[in-house]
C-alpha cells in the first residue's frame, strides 16, 4: 500500500463475538434481561422457535424470525376466554392458597405450563401472575409492547456486558491494531458498525477513525432492531420494520462503499435484512462495465459461514459470483480456522502497514 487509500470497514456481530463479547442472541435469551415470559404471541413465537436450537441463534436469525412472525406467525392469544376470566378472578393471595391448601386445578396448571403463572420456592411457597395488567390489552398492543421491550432489554443487556479491554488474542483485536498503523501511514479509514456496542478500547485510541453506527448504539440508549422494508406484510405489523423506528436514520454507507479503494467486512452475514445496504455496491462490482476494481477482505468464522457468505453475495448479484471474483480481488479469511488462512492474514497485516516482525508476532499469538 504505497499510496494513500480510502478504506471502508463494515462490522457485524461476528466482530464483537471475536473480541470475546457475549453478544449472540443465545446469550441475551438466556439472561435475566430477556422478556421471554411476557404474554404476547410474538414472544411465544420466538420461544418456540429457539428452545431446542438456541445454540445456533445469531442476531440476524432474530430479525429473520421477526419477519417470519409478521408474515406467517400464529397471532392468536396465548390464553382462552376461560383462562382470561380465571386471571381476573384470582389474585396472588388466592393463588397461594390454592397452591398450599387446595391443590392446583386444571386452569392453574394450564397457565403454569404456559409460563403465565410463576411459582416461587421460598420458605412459604407463593404463586403470582406476572404482567397481570397486560391481559386487558389487545394482542396487537401486546405484540408492539413486547417488541419495544425486547429492544429496551437488549440495550440494557449489552451495556451490562461491555468490557473496555477486549480479547487481545483475537483476530478482531489485531485487525484494529493494524488499522491504527494504517492511519498513521496516511490512509483514511471509516468504520460502519451494525453492532450496538461501543467501539472504544482502552488498549489503543480509535479517535482517528470515524465510527458510524448503522442502527443506533447502547451508548445512545437506543437500538434499532427489525426487518428490512420492501417486503409485503400486514399493515398492522409493519412496525417490525427498521424504517418504522422513529430513530431510523442510517449513515450513507452506500456512497462510502462505492467511493472506497478497499472494503473490509468483519463478522457480517450480508443477510436478507441488511442487503439493501450492499446490493447496489456488489452489483456494480460484478459488472463488466465497472472500471473501479477494489480490494475486498471478508472475515468470517469458519468454512460453513464462508459458504453462506458466498451464497449471500451470489443472491445479491444474480448468481454472478464468478464476475465479482474476476473484476475484483476478494479474499475471505476464516478467523476460527486461522491455520488455513495464516499466510492470507499475514499479508493483510503487512499490507496495512503492520511491520513484518509484529505481523509474525500477531500470527504466533493467534495460533498458540
Amino acid at each position: 500500500m504505497s499510496e494513500s487509500r480510502n478504506i471502508v470497514v463494515v462490522l457485524g456481530n461476528g466482530f464483537d463475538l471475536d473480541l470475546g463479547l457475549k453478544t449472540s442472541y443465545k446469550d441475551f435469551w438466556e439472561s435475566e434481561f430477556c422478556p421471554k415470559d411476557y404474554p404476547a404471541p410474538i414472544i411465544r413465537h420466538l420461544n418456540s422457535r429457539w428452545t431446542n436450537d438456541i445454540e445456533s441463534v445469531r442476531w440476524y436469525d432474530l430479525e429473520n424470525e421477526l419477519l417470519n412472525y409478521a408474515l406467517n406467525g400464529d397471532k392468536t392469544d396465548l390464553i382462552s376466554e376461560s383462562e382470561y376470566k380465571y386471571i381476573q378472578e384470582n389474585n396472588d393471595f388466592q393463588l397461594i392458597n390454592k397452591l398450599r391448601f387446595w391443590g392446583v386445578d386444571d386452569t392453574f396448571r394450564g397457565l403454569f405450563d404456559k409460563g403465565l403463572i410463576k411459582i416461587f420456592n421460598t420458605t412459604i411457597r407463593s404463586a403470582t401472575i406476572p404482567y397481570r395488567e397486560e391481559y386487558d390489552k389487545s394482542v396487537l398492543s401486546r405484540d408492539k409492547y413486547a417488541f419495544n421491550l425486547i429492544k429496551e432489554r437488549l440495550c440494557a443487556y449489552l451495556k451490562s456486558i461491555e468490557k473496555p479491554i477486549p480479547d487481545s488474542n483475537s483476530v478482531a483485536f489485531h485487525m484494529l491494531c493494524a488499522f491504527t498503523k494504517c492511519v498513521e501511514a496516511g490512509n483514511t479509514i471509516d468504520i460502519y458498525t451494525f453492532n450496538y456496542t461501543r467501539l472504544k478500547m482502552r488498549s489503543f485510541s480509535l479517535e482517528c477513525m470515524p465510527i458510524h453506527y448503522m442502527h443506533g448504539s447502547c451508548e445512545e440508549g437506543k437500538v434499532i432492531v427489525g426487518t428490512r422494508d420492501g417486503i409485503q406484510m400486514a399493515r398492522e405489523y409493519d412496525f417490525l420494520q427498521k424504517v418504522m423506528d422513529d430513530s431510523f436514520m442510517p449513515p450513507d454507507i452506500v456512497s462510502a462503499l462505492n467511493n472506497a479503494d478497499e472494503v473490509i467486512i468483519f463478522g457480517h452475514s450480508l443477510g436478507e435484512n441488511d442487503r439493501q445496504y450492499f446490493e447496489q455496491f456488489f452489483a456494480k462490482q460484478a459488472s463488466g462495465d465497472n472500471q473501479f476494481k477494489k480490494d475486498l477482505f471478508i472475515f468470517t468464522r469458519d468454512t460453513d459461514s464462508k459458504e453462506n457468505i458466498k451464497r449471500s453475495l451470489g443472491s445479491m448479484i444474480g448468481g454472478r459470483l464468478s464476475s465479482l471474483y474476476s473484476f475484483n480481488r476478494p479474499f475471505i479469511i476464516r478467523t476460527g480456522e486461522l491455520e488455513k488462512d495464516r499466510q492470507l492474514f499475514y499479508s493483510f497485516l503487512v499490507n496495512h502497514h503492520t511491520e513484518q516482525y509484529y505481523a509474525n508476532e500477531f500470527i504466533g499469538k493467534l495460533l498458540s
